[in-house]
């Protein structure tokens, strides 16, 4: 199964001087938030040469002392590498300072999940404005597997008439893409598709089970 990996980089400021060293805080955690305990990060120079590595806590993290410049890290889980990027982490003047790094890796084997609370306006294909960073936090995970086609289903629940649950579904899936597709994603890597009502995964007499039913899928095609 393939790895699924992206990194997310957040610069705060202090008053250490911006060519100095500085100390990196790694976490690690796959898309339900959740820790990923014994991860080893490994930093590598650009040309892959070893530097310097660090395992993860039960809270899936560790500190790492870093400079500025550009790097690779490697992700490895059970001695297993599963994936590794470039990253670059820019000089700051005077300025502006290095106060810490927080490196976010995002790290997913499944090939289908839910985008959970990605919500929409009452029976409409509107995207609510509250759910837009769960759709930013896709975009970032596609890009990192723009080789690699995708499809956004689409769910609702028995609510209402089959038909018009199933035309519901596929413009929610649409307006997901659109908003992929404005965000740089391109076009050729996505597919929309409504399953409205016929594929539930929870009991549709509860509003409970209803709200879980009515859902956006994102499913990797083989």
């Amino acid at each position: 199964m393939k790895t699924k990996i992206f990194f997310l980089f957040l610069i705060c400021t202090t008053h250490v001087r911006a060519q100095d060293s500085f100390i990196a805080q790694i976490l690690v955690k796959n898309f339900d938030e959740l820790a990923v305990v014994n991860a080893e990060v490994q930093l590598c120079d650009t040309n892959g040469v070893f530097i310097s590595k660090g395992i993860t806590d039960a809270d899936g993290q560790f500190k790492l002392n870093m400079k500025p410049g550009k790097y690779q890290i490697k992700l490895l889980l059970g001695g297993v590498q599963k994936k590794e990027r470039s990253i670059n982490l820019p000089e700051l003047d005077g300025r502006k300072m290095y106060n810490n790094v927080r490196i976010f890796v995002f790290y997913e084997e499944r090939k289908q999940f839910t985008l959970e609370n990605l919500l929409f306006e009452n029976n409409s294909a509107v995207i609510e404005m509250s759910s837009y960073s769960i759709l930013d936090n896709l975009v970032d995970y596609l890009k990192n597997e723009n080789d690699t086609k995708f499809e956004i289903g689409g769910h609702t629940d028995n609510f209402g008439d089959e038909k018009s649950n199933q035309i519901l579904s596929e413009y929610r899936a649409k307006a997901v893409v659109a908003f992929l597709i404005s965000k740089g994603i391109s076009e050729d890597q996505l597919i929309a598709k409504g399953y409205g009502e016929s594929n539930p995964v929870a009991d549709n007499t509860t509003p409970e089970g209803r709200a879980q039913n009515r859902r956006t899928e994102v499913r990797k095609l083989e």
